[in-house]
């Protein structure tokens, strides 16, 4: 697979913050840079690998970790072009006693096959060390960042980055890598086209078997089921509003609900929102709906590279005014990626941040209905990639309200 890293924009991005490099630990913020999936990290929570994005785009990107994860895991497909691995060595008390290998141990009682001669060839080409922090310091040395202003991820990655290289300048950066993200390469836009279908189509067909759904866990239940049959991994997905999945009750014939489902294709989200009713929709709930769906559809028209996120909430407010709704929505625009809210909180320089739409974003409007006492809650939402004079819905944008 071709790498997912914008290295441009990054370049851009540590240029602008006057950093050499970036230290990477958390899972996605790795499998970002290197192309490595998160396996291990999602048995426990502590992070296992690291990644350092030098700020010089002909510089390797260097993946650090556990030599036998590798081997297990990241050799099957490879991480991406140009990506160097600095491996871990087992621990002593190993059972195989495999010493500096972080391969199996060969029995020769049957032949090796494709895969695990691939396996060896791809292990054996990487570089090994005692530890993760001696990894590190090998990887800063040979890019010659051991006196570099570099930025980190998190407290993981500070802590290992104080020890390998004391005397590098070091500075939270966890909000950088989000800059990064933000414009998607076409090996990720492959991945959220794929995601947001898929999940679209899951959500829907889960609206439509509301009925025999019957309640807000049999719903949820649905939609997960519908989104893995489609080749997603469900995140959450929200019913009449309510959040906690420990909690349920009935859904009511007559009353409209929201939905608003989330699920991943290679830890790229989709998101798709409506309103379902079971039976015949009241006046008061095409109201709504129609409230709804006028609004977003005036923001839609309107998107383009330089519309900030605090017009796209004005543009909302307003058209609901013009149309003469009195309804509270809440028009909250937010970039989707590698997780459900993909953009930065701050300016690059740390000072407060009005983002504006860039070719290449994959926005999400929030328009729930945010007003009880009205007989229902409702919302709609769907995925957008901004194009260079306006956008392009990456789901299907019809069925506002779906009655099952």
């Amino acid at each position: 697979m071709d790498a997912l890293i914008n290295r441009a924009r990054a370049t851009q991005i540590l240029s602008a913050a006057n950093l050499d490099a970036l230290l990477v630990s958390h899972p996605l913020n790795v499998y970002y840079a290197t192309n490595k999936r998160p396996v291990l990290d999602r048995m426990t929570t502590t992070h296992q690998s690291l990644a350092v994005i030098p700020r010089e785009a002909a510089a390797p990107i260097v993946c650090m970790g556990s030599g036998f994860e590798y081997y297990y895991n990241a050799s099957d497909t490879g991480l991406a072009p140009g990506v160097l691995p600095y491996l871990v060595v087992a621990a002593a008390a190993d059972p195989l006693n495999l010493g500096e290998s972080a391969v199996m141990r060969v029995l020769d009682k049957a032949p090796l096959d494709a895969r695990e001669l691939r396996r060896r060839r791809l292990t054996g080409d990487a570089r090994f060390f005692p530890s993760i922090g001696a990894a590190l310091a090998a990887a800063l040395g040979q890019l010659g960042l051991t006196h570099a202003k570099i930025g980190y991820d998190s407290l993981v990655a500070q802590a290992l980055l104080a020890t390998a290289a004391p005397a590098a300048g070091h500075r939270a950066a966890e909000d950088l890598i989000r800059h990064i993200r933000l414009i998607k390469t076409p090996a990720e836009l492959a991945l959220m086209r794929a995601a947001a279908a898929a999940n679209a189509e899951a959500g829907l067909a889960a609206a439509r078997g509301a009925r025999s759904a019957a309640s807000l866990q049999g719903l949820r239940r649905l939609f997960f089921s519908e989104a893995a049959q489609r080749g997603n991994t469900p995140v959450f997905m929200l019913v009449d509003g309510v959040m906690d999945e420990a909690y349920d009750e009935a859904l009511e014939e007559g009353r409209g609900f929201l939905i608003d489902c989330v699920s991943h294709c290679g830890f790229y989200e989709g998101d798709y929102a409506r309103t379902v009713v079971l039976g015949e929709p009241n006046a008061e709930l095409r109201r709504v709906v129609a409230a709804i769906g006028t609004a977003w559809d005036t923001i839609r028209a309107r998107l383009q590279p330089g519309l900030a996120f605090s017009e796209i909430r004005r543009i909302g407010r307003e058209t609901l005014a013009k149309h003469g709704y009195d309804y509270t929505v809440a028009f909250k625009p937010h970039i989707v990626g590698l997780s459900h809210e993909d953009q930065p909180l701050y300016a690059i320089d740390g000072g407060a941040l009005d983002l504006a739409l860039m070719e290449g974003m994959v926005l999400s409007v929030d328009c729930p209905l945010l007003d009880v006492g009205v007989g229902c809650s409702a919302h709609l939402e769907d995925l957008m990639l901004i194009t260079a004079d306006g956008s392009e819905a990456l789901n299907a944008t019809g069925n506002h309200l779906i009655v099952a």
